[in-house]
């Protein structure tokens, strides 16, 4: 050890304790469990300073640490507490509830502590062991931790790690390659029951000496406020983490058109040293120390990834399992390449085995607990764990995942699920539910329930998903944890997908549901009446953003899945919009923060619009876009290039109105798209059409003339209000619009979400809506190419849709997208 003792171990919530004291706590902890057996030990508590002298207490007694999640049910730690017989619990006061219904339930014999009531005991006098942060005093062959994950079977497996399968990963990223060092403190901030987390905000920069600083909460202030005064070297987040200051950093730099430039200008320089001059303010605001930003948990998205690193952060994203302690693979320092997992740890052996990544190494767990046939089934003869992911190596022997041959689902928030546990669950409910199918909806749980003939017989549709909701799934979700929650169901009719073998065939489950979505019921059948202005403006901000139906009762956590980032997001939206301040451990249910608001605000200044209104008002002075003596010709032109370089056909003329107001919806598949979506319009109508497209692609003085001169309305960020009256005025002067309502274009080639513009004009104006399926332009001309190939192109109009009164914004967008959908397939 190479620190010194007098320097800061740990910091937490204003309290600075150096490894003295630090070491002096750990022996008192350790010295209320000495008595017990050395065996198994549970901590079941959130982030906080006890919870790592519980922790180290454990291994100070040479027993084993079991780190529990902080939000597991009764029933989750049940499971658990059956499972591995512990000897002892460290629990905060706040779990001790659950902690003692769950030591009833299971009848297991567990002295329960709490962690709070061991933190105020004298260390006077208490001699500290200086062992317990010195991986030369341990067995590298003993086991010290068993954490839970789900696995393969469905129910969760205690992965039991040693020593040194620890030591492997710390002295990978310490001493083989030092970016854990004595001078760098790392933030503390997820749930440290998980390996990533426990062992690199915890373990390795505690023994290191670089010590840590606690955030207990995930408010965007309490972030900014730990990294500066900390002087935060390494921050471990996962991606929807770099997501959310991601997206709030680009916010401010893109309000202006100078630092827009400067991010631009970073952007195609790909120079360390001139992002961390120009945004030296970002870093700044971090604390100033900051050398690392870690992801891990799931893939980072390239983008967000590329664009950290624009900014000036170093950016490290690592890949593993529980079962490798956990890393196998991880970028170096200066070494970041979106979309890599970088080179295996030193000490690891890679290769890949009928495309699937396997590897071996002193990381490697020592098994199951009590599982010796599940740990044969994930480590081969040789001593390869099978990762169940699709890889592949580059030139330098860098790792790229490519895909995943398990079934379990990770979401953005680097959570594991495991759908067969939440079906097995369901179809205990055999008296409605005849078989189930979960799979991922966005960021949320879906069920996909094909209900029993004999119950749903004479109930509608309708009838039979509301009972499920009530009798099955609500039932459920009280019994999980947040991130195993169901947001949606849909009732299928038929059978499965299955093979010879019974085996679910998931990746079928998406055309299902895409192929046979009713339209959703109408959200008037659901508004509740007589509500505030506040509630409405609350309660559509959170169906927005977590695209479900809002009800003034619903809780925020129990009802609609809301995780703590979600509650930091509302948190800034209220702030924003209302001038009032809620933390997020005070965000109950719907109503109740309404109602507060209502009581508190000093100001009404939201982004959420009335478009009724809006539509209504007059909105005849606004200047709009004008089509020059050169439009048409330059239409022409296009259509003739298309038909002989890409033998272009056109389908569905009939079905244009022959006369205006309507809208034009087409897919968007290239940069050829603007010109397509009109190539069956005659001059007249042409002239009378209009196109929407977003500033961000119409910049400079010149563009926007052109634009101003081609009937092209443009979509301003800091005015969508103004922008989207421009759209009505054109349509209520009985003209037309070209709106993509995918906003930007494919990446993949296929069909990606409908934004809601079209929605609002064709419901608010009773407009129709002309589906147009554009084919062929992806091969033609896709994302990142400037040559355009010459493959066939083909663009079909199909019938127009109609808004009815009972149609929503939702339901407008799901026919349009359905009838264009249903070409393309």
């Amino acid at each position: 050890m190479n620190f010194s003792f007098d320097k800061i171990a740990i910091m937490s919530d204003g309290q600075d304790v150096n490894y003295h004291e630090m070491l002096r706590h750990i022996s008192v902890f350790a010295g209320q469990t000495s008595g017990e057996k050395p065996s198994k030990t549970l901590i079941f508590s959130e982030n906080r300073i006890g919870w790592v002298y519980a922790f180290f207490s454990v291994w100070q007694n040479r027993s084993v640490a079991v780190p529990v999640d902080a939000s597991a049910t009764v029933s989750d730690l049940d499971y658990i507490l059956r499972d591995c017989q512990p000897e002892s619990m460290w629990v905060s006061m706040s779990r001790a509830k659950i902690a003692q219904q769950a030591i009833e339930a299971s009848g297991i014999d567990v002295r329960m502590h709490i962690i709070e009531e061991a933190e105020t005991l004298p260390t006077e006098g208490v001699e500290e062991n200086p062992d317990t942060i010195d991986r030369a005093t341990y067995d590298a062959n003993a086991i010290s931790l068993i954490i839970y994950t789900s696995g393969t079977t469905g129910n969760p497996k205690g992965v039991m790690l040693s020593y040194g399968n620890l030591w492997a990963n710390i002295h990978g990223v310490a001493d083989e390659v030092p970016i854990f060092t004595p001078e760098r403190r790392t933030l503390v901030l997820l749930p440290v029951h998980h390996v990533l987390p426990l062992q690199g905000t915890i373990i390795a920069p505690i023994m290191i000496g670089g010590g840590i600083i606690i955030c207990e909460t995930l408010q965007a202030a309490d972030i900014m406020n730990c990294l500066c005064r900390g002087k935060v070297a390494i921050f471990i987040g996962v991606p929807r983490l770099w997501q959310m200051l991601y997206a709030g950093i680009m916010k401010k730099i893109n309000a202006s058109a100078a630092t827009r430039a400067l991010y631009n200008m970073c952007a195609k320089a790909h120079s360390r040293a001139l992002s961390r001059f120009v945004f030296q303010s970002v870093r700044k605001k971090m604390g100033g120390h900051l050398d690392f930003c870690v992801s891990g948990g799931a893939a980072l998205d390239k983008e967000i990834g590329e664009g950290l690193t624009t900014l000036g952060l170093d950016v490290l994203e690592g890949y593993g399992m529980t079962e490798t302690a956990p890393i196998i693979s991880f970028t170096r320092p200066g070494d970041f390449i979106p979309g890599c997992a970088g080179k295996p740890l030193p000490s690891v052996e890679c290769k890949i085995v009928d495309g699937e990544l396997c590897a071996k190494g002193a990381n490697l767990m020592l098994g199951y607990y009590n599982r010796p046939e599940e740990t044969s089934k994930v480590i081969d003869a040789d001593g390869f764990i099978h990762t169940g992911d699709l890889a592949r190596f580059d030139e330098e022997g860098r790792v790229y995942i490519t895909g995943r041959t398990k079934e379990i689902i990770v979401l953005s928030n680097g959570k594991n699920v495991q759908p067969n546990e939440i079906e097995y669950k369901l179809e205990k409910y055999d008296t409605r539910v005849k078989e189930a199918a979960v799979m991922q909806n966005g960021d949320m749980l879906m069920a996909i329930i094909v209900p029993q003939e004999k119950w749903a017989e004479g109930k509608s549709d309708e009838d039979i998903e509301a009972a499920l909701k009530r009798e099955v799934i609500e039932p459920y979700n009280l019994t999980v944890t947040n991130y195993k929650k169901l947001m949606s169901i849909f009732v299928y009719h038929g059978e499965l997908p299955r093979t010879k073998l019974d085996k679910l065939q998931r990746f079928k489950l998406k055309d299902i549901v895409s192929g046979h979505r009713k339209e959703e019921k109408t959200a008037d059948a659901k508004k509740e009446e007589n509500v505030s202005e506040e509630y409405r403006i609350l309660s559509q901000y959170i169906a927005d953003e977590k695209k479900v139906d809002v009800h003034p009762e619903d809780h925020l956590e129990v009802d609609l899945a809301f995780d703590s980032l979600d509650k930091v997001g509302l948190q800034s939206f209220i702030e924003q919009s209302f001038g009032v301040s809620i933390k997020p451990e005070e965000m109950s249910t719907v109503k109740a923060i309404a109602a507060r608001v209502e009581q508190e605000k000093t100001h009404v200044d939201t982004s959420h619009i009335d478009w009724h209104e809006i539509m209504t008002s007059d909105s005849s002075s606004l200047q709009l876009p004008h089509a020059s003596a050169l439009y048409t010709t330059y239409a022409k032109m296009f259509k003739g290039y298309f038909r002989l370089y890409n033998r272009l056909s056109v389908k569905g003329r009939e079905n244009i109105p022959a006369n205006g107001p309507y809208i034009i919806a087409p897919n968007h598949q290239s940069f050829l798209d603007g010109a397509l979506a009109v190539v069956g319009m005659d001059s007249k109508t042409l002239r009378d059409c209009y196109f929407y497209a977003t500033e961000e692609h119409v910049k400079g003085k010149t563009l926007k003339k052109m634009a101003q001169d081609n009937n092209i309305i443009l979509m301003e960020r800091k005015n969508l209000k103004n922008s989207i009256l421009k759209l009505a005025e054109v349509l209520k002067q009985g003209k037309n619009i070209v709106i993509f309502p995918e906003g930007s274009r494919t990446h993949d080639g296929e069909m990606g979400m409908f934004k809601k513009t079209f929605a609002i004009l064709s419901k608010e104006l009773g407009v129709p809506v002309v589906p147009v399926c554009i084919n062929g332009a992806y091969k033609a001309l896709p994302r990142g190419t400037h040559y355009m190939k010459p493959s066939k192109i083909s663009v079909e109009y199909l019938p127009p849709v109609y808004a009815t009164i009972n149609d929503t914004y939702d339901s407008i967008i799901n026919r349009v997208r359905d009838e264009i959908q249903k070409i393309l397939r």
